[in-house]
């Protein structure tokens, strides 16, 4: 899910080394494979990616990027052999698209801007179907969970928010505590999303969870920054919810320190992270139950440049390991709220899509199976 986009410049991104608590020493463990990207015409990007299933790796952005002009959108999906691109019904110019939301049953829902309006479509035997984005949002960013599919708003101003989802044909508003929704995730009848939260500046961290009934704000522990922010969340059970994300230093677009937590349904505990690591992005769990996430690590031999990983580890236990990048002399792009992680559930491929300064977009993947 990627609500808009917020791209991070790369020379934005170095910073000295941030004196962190003890931690598990990083083991690494390379196993990622550079992968073939689809050709997009110039001055285009690929903003997010979902990969549910084998064959099922879908990835969204834009191409034909110029002065006054917006791009025009493109879908594409890894079918095992190559790129297959999908028509989008009534978008074909002057937009974007910045969210795929794929999941294990078959749902497959696209989002994005159109022409300075929401754009959202529904993957129907084989062809993408729009549908009416929820009245007065200026992005869609559809999100399928167990507990309903979910289309964030977002303010401009401290307070709450509205999120919408579909019951029936009709689109119903729930007050949303938090102000900026980066990533919604159900379990069972329930979701969780986080963000940014209700507060006089809005990059104060946000957690929200939909009881069934309603949305209710989940206080975030102190300490952190006044520009720190969630992008991902976990929840492992009702008992065990995982939050990813990053601080920032106040007033500058670069990350300070790695947001790590999980809640048991009363207590916030912090979960320790090797000292290389300063940014996390997304979050997703193999069918073992080990917990991966996309990371940016600093790399020391070669002063402050940042790298993409991913970290994984089992929650009971932590121990993290690393799967580098093959693109790993190149610095990572941080871009909030892009889902840039993907397992899929019945082979444990991992797919990740990092973008790289210079290179641009990379893909990996690699069996996360001993």
């Amino acid at each position: 899910m990627r609500p808009f986009i917020a791209r991070v410049g790369a020379a934005s991104l170095v910073l000295a080394a941030a004196v962190m608590v003890p931690s598990p020493a990083l083991a690494a463990d390379p196993v990622l494979q550079g992968h073939p990207l689809p050709e997009l015409r110039p001055k285009g990007e690929l903003l997010d990616l979902a990969a549910s299933e084998q064959n099922q790796i879908w990835i969204v952005g834009y191409q034909a990027l110029k002065p006054g002009y917006p791009g025009n959108p493109v879908v594409h999906r890894w079918n095992g052999r190559r790129w297959a691109g999908y028509t989008i019904p009534n978008f074909s110019s002057r937009g974007v698209l910045s969210s795929v939301n794929a999941t294990a049953g078959g749902e497959v829902w696209i989002g994005g801007t159109k022409s300075g309006a929401a754009y959202m479509a529904h993957l129907v035997n084989g062809a993408f179907v729009q549908v009416e984005a929820p009245p007065g949002l200026a992005s869609a960013a559809p999100e399928h969970t167990s507990s309903g599919l979910w289309v964030p708003g977002s303010r401009t101003q401290p307070g709450a928010s509205s999120i919408w989802r579909l019951e029936g044909s009709a689109w119903v508003p729930h007050s949303m505590p938090i102000q900026k929704v980066l990533a919604i995730k159900g379990i069972a009848a329930e979701a969780w999303a986080v963000g940014s939260g209700a507060s006089e500046d809005d990059s104060v961290p946000g957690v929200a969870h939909y009881t069934g009934t309603a949305w209710e704000n989940i206080p975030y522990p102190a300490p952190h920054s006044e520009g720190s922010v969630l992008e991902d969340v976990l929840p492992r059970s009702a008992a065990d919810i995982w939050v990813a994300g990053t601080n920032y230093t106040r007033g500058e677009p670069r990350p300070t320190e790695p947001l790590l937590n999980r809640y048991d349904g009363d207590t916030w505990t912090a979960v320790p992270l090797p000292p290389e690591i300063v940014g996390l992005h997304s979050i997703a769990q193999d069918p073992a139950g080990k917990i991966w996430i996309s990371a940016a690590a600093l790399s020391p031999a070669e002063g402050a440049r940042q790298r993409p990983v991913v970290i994984g580890t089992f929650p009971g236990s932590i121990a993290w390991t690393v799967l580098e990048v093959p693109a790993y002399d190149q610095s990572v792009v941080h871009h909030e709220g892009w889902d840039d992680l993907g397992i899929e559930l019945t082979t444990s491929r991992l797919w990740l899509l990092s973008d790289t300064y210079p290179a641009g977009p990379v893909l990996s993947t690699g069996s996360l199976l001993s």
